[in-house]
């Protein structure tokens, strides 16, 4: 009678443990997704952190590409030395943080349960370990390019300093060209003859090379005429299909060139008289710029115009004579050199 009481009472015990396990097997399930969900978000944490930071400091050998130029100063306000400043660097360091943070606050327990698992495995402990490889090797790969990389004024001065003297010319002859100026004149290279000049390139929605160039440009065209001496300043857009003539008054202002209502200052001879910004037809420009060899490329889905900060210096017989980047200082000390 005993035994049998017992074999009863294990039965029952029995069946209920398995009554009691059928609920949390069931809610299990939902709980092991929320963990992968979680242990998933930080891995693509982790790969968007290493990606943002490989933008930012990536060492690129020679010139970088436009669009990584480009990339760097809008997203990071990286300066003439390719690296951030104190803005990027808060962009760079508060992301990760703040995602982690959005992640904690959203699945906290999911991330720490996935953690303790994941020590708990020798797979979990590997992967772990190779996450935290990476955050480290990514952090001293960090410091050894900060440490290496010049500040902005000793990158500017080193560049200056490295123009040899066998810089070389272009020595080209102008091609012509039929464009027409922001004040709705056509415009001919007889207009900037008997002085030197600097041609660049640029276009309207630009924010970022576009503007630093001309405005270099206007920097040394100032630093001269300071001397008593001229200097014109001619750009050409890259973008006919937006900056038509029609808007090159309101981008001249845009650019600093004097736009409409200037046209009475420049026939005086005034400042004005120094700057042309030059649009046409669509054909009409892109002859230009070839004819110049002017190397860009539209990315259709924006309209936006990848190229290089390029400037022209143009002696006053009119001849190419040098092609620099954006720089003032190169720009400057290549102009003094014709």
């Amino acid at each position: 009678m005993s035994e049998r009481r017992d074999a009863h009472a294990a039965a029952a015990g029995a069946s209920a443990g398995g009554a009691g396990r059928g609920p949390a097997g069931g809610n299990d399930e939902p709980a092991q997704a929320a963990v992968r969900g979680a242990m998933a978000a930080m891995a693509a944490l982790l790969a968007i952190t290493v990606a943002w930071w490989a933008l930012a400091l990536w060492p690129v050998p020679g010139v970088p590409p436009a669009w990584l130029e480009r990339a760097r100063q809008v997203c990071f306000n990286a300066g003439p030395s390719g690296l951030p400043d104190a803005s990027g660097w808060i962009l760079l360091v508060g992301q990760p943080i703040g995602m982690l943070a959005v992640l904690m606050v959203i699945a906290g327990d999911a991330v720490r349960e996935g953690l303790v698992r994941a020590r708990e495995r020798s797979a979990g402990r590997v992967a772990l370990a190779a996450g935290a490889g990476v955050v480290v090797a990514g952090t001293a790969l960090a410091v050894v390019r900060v440490a290496g990389a010049p500040g902005d004024s000793e990158w500017l001065e080193a560049a200056r300093a490295e123009v040899p003297a066998t810089y070389p010319r272009l020595d080209r002859r102008l091609p012509a060209i039929e464009l027409v100026d922001q004040h709705g004149d056509a415009f001919t290279w007889e207009r900037i003859a008997g002085r030197p000049a600097l041609l660049t390139f640029g276009f309207g929605h630009c924010e970022t090379v576009c503007p630093m160039t001309v405005m270099n440009a206007r920097r040394v065209q100032d630093r001269f005429r300071g001397e008593g001496r001229e200097m014109a300043l001619v750009v050409i857009t890259l973008d006919p299909w937006r900056d038509t003539p029609s808007r090159l008054p309101a981008l001249a202002r845009q650019f600093h060139l004097g736009g409409e209502g200037s046209h009475a200052h420049a026939e005086e001879g005034g400042e004005d008289a120094r700057s042309f910004l030059l649009s046409g037809t669509v054909d009409d420009v892109n002859a230009a710029l070839d004819a110049l060899q002017v190397a860009r490329e539209r990315v259709p889905r924006t309209g936006d115009i990848v190229h290089p900060a390029l400037v022209y210096l143009l002696d006053a017989e009119g001849t190419v004579v040098y092609a620099a980047s954006g720089h003032a200082d190169l720009i400057e000390e290549l102009a003094r050199r014709m």
